[in-house]
């Protein structure tokens, strides 16, 4: 009788060590999990995934140390190998973000500018997203001589990578452009193209020169219909160019011999 309650008493001892135990170890994760959570709020990522992972599937201990692991590398610049850490934490965080942020870098690295647009679009305002939607915008309209997007997307986009570099060299090769033209006497759209570049170089030179050769072709055609007859189409020309040389004087001689006409204009 007295062994059977010796044994007993031993049971109930062992059971309850192993309770302590137990509860100690508990208590012991329990306390290395807020140490953990405690270096990763301080941006220490990578000692906090390796603190994280020595955790097991303690709470959300797994999903810290991958979320982690996937920030070192994000901020290493890493995006391929960052997708996978952010693609098992889609709903933690900002992981889902994070992963279509690194499925956009993949597409621009691959050169695949369209879909890579599509997809920092998607993210709206997150992290640098506006700018690298506007570089790879940039990067498209320039291949298909679409200046005007180009030029501006590559303002929307600085300070991002190379933009301003790019920008810099495509205003340079639209300024010469415009000059190889004005020099060909194309000089519509010579003055398209220095109209795109503000005050880049001697461009508002350019177009002043360009525009003044336009009144001059302008003002020599309707003196030449003037001429020949054309009285109506003559004055609509030198009308359409009041204040340039004797234009003014020219169309209120045409408007005199034109008379019923230009008063019914004028109503």
């Amino acid at each position: 009788m007295k062994k059977s309650r010796r044994r007993r008493a031993a049971l109930v001892l062992m059971c309850l060590l192993c309770a302590a135990v137990l509860a100690g170890c508990a208590g012991d994760k329990s306390g290395a999990y807020d140490r953990a959570i405690s270096i990763f709020a301080a941006g220490d990522y990578a000692q906090a995934a390796d603190a994280f992972a020595r955790l097991g599937e303690f709470e959300q201990a797994a999903t810290y140390a991958a979320y982690a692991r996937g920030l070192v590398l994000y901020e290493q610049g890493d995006f391929a190998a960052a997708t996978p850490y952010f693609e098992q934490t889609q709903d933690f965080m900002y992981g889902r973000q994070r992963y279509q942020y690194c499925l956009a870098d993949v597409l621009q690295t691959q050169g695949a500018y369209a879909d890579a647009a599509t997809a920092f679009h998607a993210l709206g305002a997150f992290e640098d997203a506006p700018l690298r939607y506007a570089y790879c915008t940039a990067l498209l309209a320039e291949a298909d001589k679409d200046y005007q997007t180009a030029l501006f997307s590559y303002a929307d986009a600085q300070p991002y990578a190379d933009s301003a570099e790019r920008m810099d060299n495509l205003q340079s090769q639209i300024y010469y452009y415009a000059k190889s033209l004005k020099q060909q006497k194309q000089y519509e759209q010579a003055l398209q193209l220095f109209s795109l570049l503000g005050d880049y170089l001697a461009s508002q030179q350019e177009i002043k020169e360009l525009k003044d050769i336009s009144r001059d072709q302008q003002y020599d055609h309707a003196d030449a219909l003037a001429a020949q007859g054309e009285t109506r189409q003559a004055y609509d020309l030198f009308a359409g160019l009041s204040g340039f040389r004797d234009a003014d004087s020219r169309a209120s001689e045409l408007a005199v011999a034109l008379g019923i006409a230009v008063e019914d204009e004028e109503e």
